[in-house]
Protein backbone atom coordinates (compact mmCIF):
# COMPACT_ATOMS: atom_id res chain seq x y z
CA UNK A 1 0.00 0.00 0.00
CA UNK A 2 2.86 2.07 0.19
CA UNK A 3 3.17 2.63 -3.66
CA UNK A 4 -0.82 3.60 -3.09
CA UNK A 5 -0.45 6.01 -0.40
CA UNK A 6 2.61 7.84 -2.03
CA UNK A 7 1.08 8.12 -5.48
CA UNK A 8 -2.68 9.70 -3.94
CA UNK A 9 -0.15 12.65 -3.39
CA UNK A 10 0.92 13.36 -6.95
CA UNK A 11 -1.62 16.31 -8.23
CA UNK A 12 0.59 17.67 -5.57
CA UNK A 13 3.88 17.41 -7.13
CA UNK A 14 2.42 17.81 -10.75
CA UNK A 15 3.01 21.35 -11.87
CA UNK A 16 5.21 21.32 -15.04
CA UNK A 17 5.47 24.82 -15.36
CA UNK A 18 4.24 25.14 -19.11
CA UNK A 19 1.22 23.72 -17.23
CA UNK A 20 -1.67 26.04 -16.72
CA UNK A 21 -5.29 25.10 -16.65
CA UNK A 22 -7.38 28.38 -16.57
CA UNK A 23 -11.06 28.05 -15.08
CA UNK A 24 -13.72 29.95 -13.59
CA UNK A 25 -15.06 29.09 -10.52
CA UNK A 26 -18.86 30.00 -8.51
CA UNK A 27 -20.39 28.49 -5.77
CA UNK A 28 -23.19 26.61 -8.36
CA UNK A 29 -21.13 24.98 -10.62
CA UNK A 30 -18.34 22.04 -10.32
CA UNK A 31 -15.47 22.16 -11.75
CA UNK A 32 -11.61 21.32 -11.66
CA UNK A 33 -10.89 23.58 -8.99
CA UNK A 34 -13.95 22.25 -6.59
CA UNK A 35 -12.96 18.66 -7.42
CA UNK A 36 -9.81 19.24 -6.79
CA UNK A 37 -11.03 20.97 -2.82
CA UNK A 38 -12.69 17.82 -2.37
CA UNK A 39 -9.59 15.35 -2.90
CA UNK A 40 -7.90 17.28 -0.42
CA UNK A 41 -10.76 17.32 1.83
CA UNK A 42 -10.61 14.05 1.63
CA UNK A 43 -7.39 13.04 1.73
CA UNK A 44 -7.59 14.86 5.18
CA UNK A 45 -10.13 12.69 6.33
CA UNK A 46 -8.31 9.66 5.09
CA UNK A 47 -5.24 10.84 6.88
CA UNK A 48 -7.01 11.06 10.24
CA UNK A 49 -9.20 7.56 10.04
CA UNK A 50 -5.69 5.89 9.27
CA UNK A 51 -4.59 7.21 12.25
CA UNK A 52 -6.83 6.00 14.42
CA UNK A 53 -6.66 2.55 12.39
CA UNK A 54 -2.71 2.79 13.99
CA UNK A 55 -3.93 3.13 17.02
CA UNK A 56 -6.87 0.68 17.45
CA UNK A 57 -4.31 -1.64 15.75
CA UNK A 58 -1.94 -1.24 18.59
CA UNK A 59 -4.38 -1.14 21.25
CA UNK A 60 -5.98 -4.81 19.92
CA UNK A 61 -2.97 -6.53 19.53
CA UNK A 62 -1.65 -5.28 22.94
CA UNK A 63 -5.44 -6.67 24.64
CA UNK A 64 -6.29 -8.96 22.20
CA UNK A 65 -9.39 -8.52 24.08
CA UNK A 66 -13.08 -8.81 22.48
CA UNK A 67 -13.88 -4.90 22.28
CA UNK A 68 -9.99 -4.14 21.35
CA UNK A 69 -11.16 -6.65 18.41
CA UNK A 70 -14.72 -4.84 17.29
CA UNK A 71 -13.14 -1.53 17.90
CA UNK A 72 -10.10 -2.29 15.66
CA UNK A 73 -12.98 -3.48 13.56
CA UNK A 74 -15.16 -0.90 13.08
CA UNK A 75 -11.78 1.74 12.47
CA UNK A 76 -10.44 -0.61 9.97
CA UNK A 77 -14.09 -0.01 8.39
CA UNK A 78 -14.08 3.31 8.36
CA UNK A 79 -10.58 3.45 7.29
CA UNK A 80 -11.01 1.41 4.84
CA UNK A 81 -14.21 3.33 3.31
CA UNK A 82 -11.96 6.63 3.44
CA UNK A 83 -9.37 5.40 1.57
CA UNK A 84 -11.41 4.28 -1.30
CA UNK A 85 -13.34 7.87 -1.32
CA UNK A 86 -10.04 9.13 -1.58
CA UNK A 87 -9.45 7.57 -4.26
CA UNK A 88 -12.89 7.98 -5.85
CA UNK A 89 -12.42 12.03 -5.59
CA UNK A 90 -8.83 11.67 -7.32
CA UNK A 91 -10.00 10.17 -10.42
CA UNK A 92 -13.24 12.90 -10.36
CA UNK A 93 -10.41 15.75 -10.15
CA UNK A 94 -8.58 13.86 -13.00
CA UNK A 95 -12.01 13.73 -15.07
CA UNK A 96 -12.64 17.19 -14.04
CA UNK A 97 -9.09 18.52 -15.25
CA UNK A 98 -9.01 16.71 -18.54
CA UNK A 99 -12.65 17.77 -18.96
CA UNK A 100 -11.26 21.70 -18.61
CA UNK A 101 -7.45 21.16 -20.84
CA UNK A 102 -7.72 22.02 -24.36
CA UNK A 103 -5.83 20.10 -27.33
CA UNK A 104 -7.10 17.13 -26.40
CA UNK A 105 -9.60 15.75 -28.94
CA UNK A 106 -13.13 15.15 -27.90
CA UNK A 107 -12.51 11.31 -29.01
CA UNK A 108 -9.66 10.90 -26.88
CA UNK A 109 -11.16 12.54 -24.16
CA UNK A 110 -14.63 10.26 -24.43
CA UNK A 111 -12.11 7.25 -24.59
CA UNK A 112 -10.82 8.38 -21.41
CA UNK A 113 -13.64 9.08 -19.55
CA UNK A 114 -15.50 6.20 -20.02
CA UNK A 115 -12.27 4.27 -18.04
CA UNK A 116 -11.48 6.69 -15.57
CA UNK A 117 -15.61 6.76 -14.73
CA UNK A 118 -14.97 2.52 -15.06
CA UNK A 119 -12.56 2.95 -12.03
CA UNK A 120 -14.67 5.48 -10.49
CA UNK A 121 -17.72 2.99 -10.48
CA UNK A 122 -15.03 0.15 -9.27
CA UNK A 123 -14.13 1.82 -6.01
CA UNK A 124 -17.39 2.89 -5.53
CA UNK A 125 -18.96 -0.71 -5.46
CA UNK A 126 -15.78 -1.40 -3.33
CA UNK A 127 -16.75 0.80 -0.46
CA UNK A 128 -19.94 -0.45 -0.33
CA UNK A 129 -19.03 -4.02 0.37
CA UNK A 130 -16.78 -2.89 3.10
CA UNK A 131 -19.60 -2.71 5.82
CA UNK A 132 -20.60 -6.34 5.12
CA UNK A 133 -17.25 -7.88 6.36
CA UNK A 134 -17.88 -9.66 9.34
CA UNK A 135 -14.06 -9.86 10.64
CA UNK A 136 -10.74 -8.12 10.51
CA UNK A 137 -9.34 -10.79 8.06
CA UNK A 138 -11.90 -9.94 5.81
CA UNK A 139 -11.07 -6.33 5.79
CA UNK A 140 -7.67 -7.54 5.30
CA UNK A 141 -9.12 -9.45 1.88
CA UNK A 142 -10.78 -6.23 1.02
CA UNK A 143 -7.96 -3.56 1.76
CA UNK A 144 -5.73 -5.70 -0.31
CA UNK A 145 -8.14 -6.65 -3.36
CA UNK A 146 -7.86 -2.75 -3.84
CA UNK A 147 -4.08 -2.28 -3.30
CA UNK A 148 -3.88 -4.86 -6.20
CA UNK A 149 -6.60 -3.20 -8.38
CA UNK A 150 -4.81 -0.02 -7.84
CA UNK A 151 -2.13 -1.04 -9.29
CA UNK A 152 -3.76 -1.85 -11.88
CA UNK A 153 -5.10 1.17 -12.38
CA UNK A 154 -2.05 3.56 -11.91
CA UNK A 155 -1.14 3.82 -15.74
CA UNK A 156 -4.36 5.47 -16.72
CA UNK A 157 -3.39 7.93 -13.86
CA UNK A 158 -0.25 8.57 -15.26
CA UNK A 159 -1.60 8.31 -19.00
CA UNK A 160 -3.84 10.99 -17.92
CA UNK A 161 -1.39 13.17 -16.16
CA UNK A 162 0.16 12.63 -18.69
CA UNK A 163 -2.15 13.42 -22.18
CA UNK A 164 -2.93 16.96 -20.53
CA UNK A 165 0.27 18.73 -20.83
CA UNK A 166 0.39 17.54 -24.17
CA UNK A 167 -2.41 19.50 -25.14
CA UNK A 168 -0.59 22.24 -24.51
CA UNK A 169 2.41 21.43 -26.47
CA UNK A 170 -0.51 20.45 -29.13
CA UNK A 171 -1.99 23.98 -28.99
CA UNK A 172 1.20 25.85 -29.03
CA UNK A 173 2.74 23.85 -31.85
CA UNK A 174 -0.15 24.24 -33.85
CA UNK A 175 -0.16 28.07 -33.19
CA UNK A 176 3.74 28.83 -33.84
CA UNK A 177 3.89 26.50 -37.12
CA UNK A 178 0.75 29.06 -38.46
CA UNK A 179 2.64 31.78 -37.74
CA UNK A 180 6.01 30.73 -39.25
CA UNK A 181 3.68 29.97 -42.63
CA UNK A 182 2.77 33.34 -42.56
CA UNK A 183 5.69 34.49 -42.26
CA UNK A 184 7.06 32.51 -44.59
CA UNK A 185 4.22 33.53 -47.58
CA UNK A 186 5.44 37.31 -46.53
CA UNK A 187 9.24 36.66 -47.19
CA UNK A 188 8.36 35.17 -50.49
CA UNK A 189 6.11 38.24 -51.48
CA UNK A 190 8.93 40.58 -50.59
CA UNK A 191 11.65 38.07 -52.21
CA UNK A 192 9.44 38.16 -55.26
CA UNK A 193 9.11 42.22 -55.27
CA UNK A 194 13.02 42.61 -54.61
CA UNK A 195 11.52 45.43 -52.00
CA UNK A 196 14.26 44.15 -49.35
CA UNK A 197 16.82 41.89 -49.27
CA UNK A 198 15.64 38.37 -47.63
CA UNK A 199 18.84 36.26 -47.34
CA UNK A 200 18.92 37.04 -44.02
CA UNK A 201 15.46 36.02 -42.74
CA UNK A 202 15.06 33.48 -44.95
CA UNK A 203 18.03 31.78 -43.18
CA UNK A 204 16.02 32.55 -40.05
CA UNK A 205 13.36 30.84 -40.85
CA UNK A 206 15.42 27.83 -41.49
CA UNK A 207 16.90 27.50 -38.00
CA UNK A 208 13.46 28.33 -36.85
CA UNK A 209 11.67 25.51 -38.55
CA UNK A 210 14.56 23.26 -37.49
CA UNK A 211 13.59 24.40 -33.60
CA UNK A 212 10.26 23.51 -34.52
CA UNK A 213 11.12 19.83 -35.73
CA UNK A 214 13.11 19.34 -33.06
CA UNK A 215 10.01 20.11 -30.49
CA UNK A 216 7.96 17.77 -32.55
CA UNK A 217 10.70 15.10 -32.21
CA UNK A 218 10.39 15.27 -28.85
CA UNK A 219 6.56 15.32 -28.40
CA UNK A 220 6.77 12.49 -30.32
CA UNK A 221 9.18 10.21 -28.18
CA UNK A 222 6.73 11.43 -25.60
CA UNK A 223 4.10 10.07 -26.94
CA UNK A 224 5.31 7.08 -27.67
CA UNK A 225 6.29 6.69 -24.37
CA UNK A 226 3.02 7.49 -23.27
CA UNK A 227 1.71 4.88 -25.58
CA UNK A 228 3.97 2.05 -23.71
CA UNK A 229 2.25 2.93 -20.45
CA UNK A 230 -1.26 2.68 -22.25
CA UNK A 231 -0.72 -0.58 -23.90
CA UNK A 232 0.52 -2.07 -20.14
CA UNK A 233 3.99 -2.12 -21.08
CA UNK A 234 5.80 -0.60 -18.66
CA UNK A 235 5.94 -2.18 -15.16
CA UNK A 236 4.45 -0.51 -12.15
CA UNK A 237 8.02 -0.14 -10.67
CA UNK A 238 9.28 1.38 -13.35
CA UNK A 239 5.96 3.89 -13.82
CA UNK A 240 7.86 6.48 -11.90
CA UNK A 241 10.82 6.99 -14.11
CA UNK A 242 8.47 6.58 -17.90
CA UNK A 243 6.55 9.40 -16.38
CA UNK A 244 9.51 11.54 -15.40
CA UNK A 245 11.49 10.54 -18.88
CA UNK A 246 7.83 11.94 -20.60
CA UNK A 247 7.96 14.69 -18.99
CA UNK A 248 11.55 15.49 -19.31
CA UNK A 249 10.52 15.21 -22.72
CA UNK A 250 7.63 17.30 -23.27
CA UNK A 251 9.30 20.34 -21.38
CA UNK A 252 12.09 20.20 -24.22
CA UNK A 253 9.67 20.45 -26.25
CA UNK A 254 8.39 22.96 -24.56
CA UNK A 255 11.77 24.85 -24.39
CA UNK A 256 12.03 24.56 -28.33
CA UNK A 257 9.02 26.02 -29.12
CA UNK A 258 9.55 28.70 -26.85
CA UNK A 259 12.97 29.55 -28.35
CA UNK A 260 11.33 28.98 -32.08
CA UNK A 261 8.79 31.87 -31.15
CA UNK A 262 11.53 33.85 -30.37
CA UNK A 263 13.53 33.77 -33.45
CA UNK A 264 9.82 34.55 -35.04
CA UNK A 265 9.40 37.94 -32.73
CA UNK A 266 13.39 38.84 -34.23
CA UNK A 267 11.69 38.20 -37.85
CA UNK A 268 8.89 40.06 -37.27
CA UNK A 269 11.18 43.00 -35.74
CA UNK A 270 13.85 42.45 -39.40
CA UNK A 271 10.65 43.18 -41.21
CA UNK A 272 9.45 45.98 -39.57
CA UNK A 273 12.95 47.58 -39.73
CA UNK A 274 13.43 46.93 -43.27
Amino acid sequence: MNSMKRFLGILLLFIPFFFSVPVTFSQEEFDYQKAYKDYIYTFELYKKAHSDYLLAKSQYNQAKTLASQTKARDVTAIMLEKRDEVVITYFTTLRMLLSESDGITDAEKQGLFIRIDSEVAWFKNHKSQIPSAGTLADLSEDSLEAAEHFVLTKPLIYEVLLVIPVGKIEIFKTEASSILDDIKNKTEKVRQKGDHNTTKIERWIIETQNKLTRSIDKEVAAQANIASIQSGNVKDKDLDKAYNETISLLQESNQFLREASQFMIEIVKEFKEA
